[in-house]
């Protein structure tokens, strides 16, 4: 039997803070005996309120997949299924609010596990990331080129994001780069993806034979790309190396790295925030 666990964590970044804006990224996280999820959210800083907007995509998800309890297993089509409620829930709550597109330009990044299985989904930028029990690490950072995102709320009216980026639904305008550590060492590598490939998203399915290896799901702003002087790799690596699990292990662990960082000169310009789920068998916990 397996036993979850989760946590998450955010904070603004110098940029936001100097200029007195409130932190635009959001967290939230959850599990109980079956099912777990971490979720972040980051708000477009050109946008109105989207501080409101990460919230309520965070909150939304949330919901959306608290609606799943009755539901089949995971599989490669859930991403869609919870995205679509999340979508129809951030459009009722947003019309009873008041709110405006503008205030709902927010990313929608989560991992979902139910009964063995998960999804990883990214719609906007990020970082996706797996630890394995053996120590190994595959992450994923999604850029889009000129940093101009794909958010949820351009859903059903995309003409102005496509005219943004050209309108050629072939031209490369999203990068994924992957890093690797494993015991020969690190790597990484970029792939480009075309802008008709990337507009709907990234869905990562994970089946019961690899969740068996896995210890810990992650999910994080692209805040970790922003951390002077530091490689997102190095802020993905030490964000999971995590030194125990007791309490709010991810916010500790989190807060404990970056005071590191700026003790040797180097601030997240940008707001940052992740969410874990950690996976284990119960013998661990005996």
């Amino acid at each position: 039997m397996k036993i979850l666990h989760a946590d998450h964590y955010f904070q603004i970044g110098s940029l936001h803070y100097q200029k007195g804006l409130p932190c635009q990224d959001f967290a939230l996280s959850g599990a109980n005996a079956v099912r777990a999820c971490a979720i972040i959210s980051d708000g477009c800083s050109s946008g109105r309120h989207t501080d409101i907007g990460a919230r309520l995509q965070a909150l939304s998800l949330l919901r959306a997949m608290k609606g799943r309890i009755n539901s089949p297993l995971v599989d490669a089509n859930s991403g869609q299924i919870i995205s679509e409620k999340s979508a129809e829930i951030m459009k009722s709550s947003s019309e009873l609010l008041g709110l405006s597109q503008t205030d709902l330009l927010s990313t929608a990044v989560y991992a979902y596990l139910q009964n063995d299985r998960a999804i990883l989904h990214l719609e906007g930028d990020g970082v996706i990331a797996r630890k394995y029990k053996d120590g190994r690490i595959v992450a994923n950072l999604y850029e889009w080129i000129d940093n101009i995102p794909i958010y949820p709320a351009y859903a059903g009216n995309l003409e102005s994001f496509l005219s943004a980026h050209g309108g050629d639904l072939n031209s490369l305008r999203f990068r994924r780069s992957t890093y690797v550590l494993d015991t020969a060492g690190e790597s990484e590598e970029s792939h480009e993806l075309s802008l008709g490939e990337a507009i709907s998203g990234v869905t990562e399915f994970l089946p019961k034979d690899e969740m068996d290896e896995i210890e810990i799901l992650s999910v994080f702003s692209d805040g970790v790309a922003q951390i002077e002087g530091v490689k997102w790799t190095d802020a993905v690596r030490e964000f999971l190396s995590f030194k125990n699990f007791e309490g709010e292990f991810l916010k500790r662990r989190m807060m404990r790295a970056i005071r590191d960082f700026e003790k040797a000169g180097s601030k997240p310009s940008d707001d940052i925030s992740g969410a874990v789920i950690r996976i284990t068998d119960q013998k661990e916990e005996e």
